[in-house]
């Protein structure tokens, strides 16, 4: 009644006169105001999480998700340990990636617009591939800056010959100094960190790529290889 009062007025003046005549008619029938004391419900998922560890893995599938939860009760860890799904690209998201403006690319001599999507320069939060065009040698990596600033640090690094970087050391290893060309793909898209390093390690233990070091992200990918054949990468 009293919301019905208030919202039927256009004025503020008519507004206060209708909310008074509205509480007076609820209090010569015996109605008295008293404040809300209800407590709003908190859903129970919300309190169980509260005080567990949460492990953050990206959505992949539903046997995924509940193989993990197999793991976790099978290790007893199902009371200090609650498994989050990092949800996909929706189409939300992909509708604020596709922007006009976005499509656009921003990096002069780019190696990676032309072998993929015009803007994919300037995309941030991924895992991207690197190959040599020469020898076909490839790099895997992931940044949660533009891509194309990244990229410019490897071509930088190759430029130097510099022997503790991938590129740098594969060209004065692999190809004697001489320069090569390369072209640059984007594999996948994450803007969590976490999440983005660990499917940088799926990426690099299912390609097995010439240029990364042996040891990048064993202890990961050592927790993560049951689950590798499920993610068909």
């Amino acid at each position: 009644m009293l919301k019905t009062a208030t919202s039927v007025c256009s004025g503020e003046v008519e507004r206060h006169e209708s909310l008074n005549l509205a509480s007076n008619i609820l209090y010569s029938n015996g109605y008295k105001a008293k404040p809300r004391t209800r407590k709003p419900r908190v859903p129970s998922s919300v309190k169980e999480r509260g005080t567990k560890l949460l492990l953050c893995l990206p959505f992949i599938s539903d046997r995924i998700s509940n193989a993990i939860r197999q793991c976790l009760n099978r290790a007893q860890l199902h009371d200090d340990v609650a498994l989050v799904n990092i949800p996909n690209e929706n189409i939300k998201r992909q509708l604020i990636r596709n922007r006009l403006y976005d499509k656009a690319c921003v990096s002069g001599n780019c190696v990676i617009c032309p072998y993929g999507k015009v803007g994919d320069c300037g995309k941030t939060g991924v895992i991207y591939e690197i190959e040599c065009l020469v020898c076909h040698a490839r790099y895997i990596g992931e940044t949660g800056r533009p891509l194309y600033v990244r990229v410019n640090e490897h071509l930088a690094s190759k430029k130097r010959e510099s022997l503790i970087t991938p590129l740098g050391k594969h060209r004065r290893e692999d190809h004697g100094g001489d320069d090569f060309d390369v072209k640059c793909r984007i594999l996948a898209y994450e803007q969590q960190t976490s999440v983005r390093k660990a499917l940088e390690a799926c990426w690099i233990s299912a390609r097995n790529p010439r240029l990364n070091s042996r040891n990048e992200h064993l202890a990961i990918t050592s927790d993560l290889m049951p689950f590798l054949p499920l993610c068909e990468l």
